[in-house]
């Protein structure tokens, strides 16, 4: 386990207990926060409370949450929390991309069963213990629902939930935190078997979505696991390409999901690339006003960008994904030994999506980039899913921020504007989405580098960097007076303005509103 294990949840929800059992488990160290907090402090945790105040406390508790977690060199603890201590959503949210956090639950009776006695539970030593849970399990609701997982403990042994904790931490999925609609992503190799009925687990009936290519490649295996999951299945296999990527697909979906029955309670599963997920995401969004669906994609540009996040939609004429919703996934499992069966220029192409995760939130992967390219070429199976585990984090750490795109998520678009731009002038088929990406970096280096916001040497390495991995890089080549003249279909336009992405550094990048006909003039310049 590369990352620490959290126990969170309600007091007298069996963190302790199940916390112990696990670390015993794994072999691997346990720490009990309240106790650290307490010997740390000098006195009990109602002392402190009394003393000091919750607020006090809540602060002793966060620094001492840091220390902990900071266990670089060491092997990684499992760590049993006091109830409040992730109620502050900046501090859930650091504690999900550091650790793999475990919710335990428990009804209101069972906890102030197990409480007693109440004398030593501060927020509970009440007239009406039963009432005053009831209350705080309301309060804490979201934020117990942002996890890896949830476990009810009513009923269940705990050396049960100690087993199934230790097999998820093992695989160690990343968490998009969205409130209610929390999923994971998980990443690794010859999982598709495995963990795709999990996908539709309790799911009346599933609608497997995929295209031709990969329905030949994988569509038997995929509705074998649907079949094992138990789930009735009926398959769409949509037209492979960015050009079929319109309302047409999205109905096909609709009218066979209406005639197979889906109801409420169904899953739609997308099996293919960003246009296969683009395209059932937006229809599992709309169908009956919204129902579950889960991803599987099988190529690397969907598993570092389209399958994480919620962004779903299709094109309208040269509108890049101008029609959509957001509409999180109730699950994402990315099996890179499906890469093995992806064609060169798409695998190569999608590197241009990772150069720009690199540049947005990871400066060792574009290190890692630079370094191993032969490696990444081969496309070794431990290094892939490397890769494609630091892109999600990133994804899912400022997705999870910035779900609707209100303000930081707008920073995963450094290169869109001009590569959409250019990708729909070639009416899609002429550039990959990758290619075009590609292209659309190196106009937002320059842009930036002549407007005194992008260093030029970190314009010229990003740029050797893209032409490193086989991808397009040299601007005069291209139509920008076309693509140019498209900028004003993209979405984030607002008037005559329109939000551009600038890299600062690697790690840093900046927004700032840009006139349209001066951005069009900046884009012609590049010629």
């Amino acid at each position: 386990m590369a990352r620490a294990l959290i126990v969170n949840g309600f007091m007298a929800t069996g963190k302790s207990t199940v916390g112990r059992l696990v670390s015993e488990l794994a072999g691997l160290p346990f720490v009990d926060l309240d106790a650290r907090i307490a010997q740390t402090a000098g006195a009990s945790i109602p002392q402190i409370f009394q003393s000091r105040g919750e607020q006090a406390f809540r602060a002793l508790e966060r620094a001492e949450l840091e220390r902990v977690l900071d266990h670089s060199g060491s092997a990684p603890p499992v760590v049993a929390l006091g109830g409040g201590a992730l109620l502050d959503r900046e501090a859930r949210l650091r504690a999900l991309d550091s650790a793999v956090v475990v919710c335990l639950t428990a009804s209101p009776a069972e906890i102030v069963r197990r409480a007693e006695p109440l004398s030593s539970r501060p927020l509970l030593d009440v007239r009406d213990p039963r009432s005053r849970v009831a209350e705080l399990l309301e309060a804490r609701h979201l934020s117990y629902c942002e996890g890896h997982a949830r476990l009810a403990t009513d009923g269940v042994a705990p050396a049960e939930l100690a087993r199934r904790i230790l097999d998820l931490w093992q695989r160690d999925p990343v968490c998009v935190a969205a409130g209610e609609r929390s999923y994971n992503i998980e990443i690794g190799a010859e999982l598709l078997s495995s963990r795709l009925p999990e996908l539709v687990r309790g799911a009346s009936s599933a609608l497997l979505v995929t295209d031709a290519n990969v329905a030949r490649l994988h569509g038997a295996r995929a509705e074998t696991a649907l079949s094992a999951a138990g789930s009735r299945t009926v398959t769409v296999v949509l037209e492979p390409g960015e050009e079929h990527k319109h309302i047409g697909s999205v109905e096909r979906i609709w009218k066979a999901a209406q005639a197979a029955g889906l109801d409420r309670t169904s899953t739609i599963v997308a099996l293919g690339g960003g246009v296969v997920s683009d395209v059932a995401g937006f229809a599992a969004a709309s169908f009956m006003r919204g129902i579950r669906w889960a991803v599987l994609p099988t190529t690397l540009l969907s598993m570092v960008d389209a399958s994480v996040g919620g962004k779903t939609g299709v094109d309208l004429g040269p509108a890049k994904n101008a029609v959509g919703a957001f509409w999180q996934p109730s699950g994402v499992v990315c099996d890179v030994a499906l890469l093995r069966t992806e064609p060169v220029r798409g695998f190569s192409s999608a590197f241009s999506e990772v150069v720009k995760t690199a540049l947005i939130g990871d400066p060792e992967l574009f290190g890692l980039l630079e370094t191993r390219a032969t490696e990444i070429r081969s496309r070794d199976p431990t290094l892939l899913a490397d890769i494609v585990r630091r892109c999600v984090r990133v994804k899912a750490r400022i997705v999870s921020f910035d779900e609707r795109e209100s303000g930081l998520r707008a920073t995963l678009n450094l290169g869109h504007t001009v590569g959409h731009a250019l990708e729909a002038q070639g009416g899609y088929s002429r550039l990959t989405h990758g290619e075009a990406i590609s292209l659309g970096l190196v106009a937002a280096l320059r842009i930036g580098e002549r407007m005194g916001k992008t260093p030029a040497a970190l314009a010229r390495r990003a740029t050797a960097l893209l032409e490193s991995l086989g991808l397009p890089v040299e601007l005069e080549k291209e139509p920008l007076a076309g693509a140019a003249a498209l900028i004003g279909h993209d979405k984030k336009r607002a008037g005559k303005q329109l939000k551009f992405a600038f890299a600062r550094e690697i790690g840093r990048v900046d927004l700032e509103n840009l006139e349209l006909d001066a951005l069009r003039e900046r884009i012609l310049s590049l010629q």
